[in-house]
């Protein structure tokens, strides 16, 4: 009899406990407050005025300003997946096409229970062209590298249709610009900052239409040697430049090669370590120069 009495006992207690335990716990949230819309503050990494998109590298900074958000979301627009943390600051690079590109920042900040607030924002970002290392390297040496046009060569200079990559029209022959300013040139590339100074020794070789660049006093056309003051020698920044036809040197405002034609851009159609041909487009076709490394 005690036995039953006992079993029944706890029985009886664990039918208690089992009811305490059932006892619902508290986990209400508080007040639920949507958090603000955010507040997206883009900060182009090199943005100056000369640099208006950013100095090319693509980094970003990014700020989420949003009252009562406790976690934040950012879709920079770049099909790259976004990123999320508690953190309402945020950093990211651009991998994108040489040029300017237009995106949209999408910025998410949630909240109590994960109630959230969207907002975006539109930026233009400058995103310069990535040289392949063994170009800057055949260019500058990684330091500082001299070129000038290889006059003994055939074809030094040259001009064909804009639709062909040999001088089909004209080819220099042997040192046949001899004495006109061009052969005495000397092309420097420094790698440290990427600087050009071109030692002109006051004289420029180029198309007297476009040497007005350098002396706006001159009205005239047709080959032409330019001297004296106007054509002293300058410095200024060159660059990188590539598509699907190829890799490019380009120029900040006078910068050339060869000839001046008015022309700052120029493709690369082969290069070694100590020569290279050049191309660049211009009334009323393509122009060649060679040039080859001093040593």
């Amino acid at each position: 009899m005690i036995t039953q009495l006992k079993s029944c006992l706890g029985i009886f207690v664990a039918i208690l406990f089992s009811f305490s335990s059932c006892k619902k716990e508290d986990r209400t949230f508080g007040a639920l407050v949507t958090p603000t819309k955010p507040v997206i503050t883009v900060t182009l990494v090199g943005k100056d005025a000369n640099n208006p998109f950013g100095d090319g590298s693509g980094k970003v900074m990014v700020s989420v300003a949003s009252d009562h958000a406790f976690n934040y979301k950012v879709d920079f627009g770049d099909g790259l997946p976004a990123q999320v943390s508690t953190s309402n600051q945020f950093k990211h690079t651009y991998t994108l096409p040489t040029g300017n590109s237009n995106l949209t920042i999408t910025a998410i900040s949630s909240g109590t229970a994960g109630i959230s607030s969207t907002n975006t924002v539109d930026f233009v970002i400058y995103r310069a062209f990535i040289p392949d290392p063994t170009l800057v390297t055949m260019l500058t040496g990684n330091g500082v590298k001299k070129w000038r046009v290889d006059s003994s060569a055939a074809a030094n200079l040259g001009v064909g249709p804009g639709n062909t990559f040999t001088p089909d029209w004209w080819a220099a022959a042997p040192d046949e610009k001899k004495g006109l300013g061009i052969y005495d040139d000397i092309y420097t590339f420094n790698s440290n900052g990427n600087m050009f100074t071109h030692t002109t020794n006051n004289s420029i070789f180029g198309k007297e239409e476009y040497l007005k660049d350098f002396d706006p006093s001159l009205n005239g056309s047709g080959d032409y040697t330019l001297t004296g003051p106007t054509a002293a020698s300058y410095t200024e920044k060159f660059g990188y430049d590539g598509d699907a036809n190829g890799e490019y040197i380009t120029f900040s405002h006078l910068g050339h090669l060869g000839m001046y034609l008015g022309v700052h851009k120029y493709q690369i159609i082969s290069r070694t370590d100590t020569n290279m041909m050049l191309r660049c487009l211009q009334d009323p076709g393509a122009w060649y120069v060679k040039i080859i490394a001093v040593p």
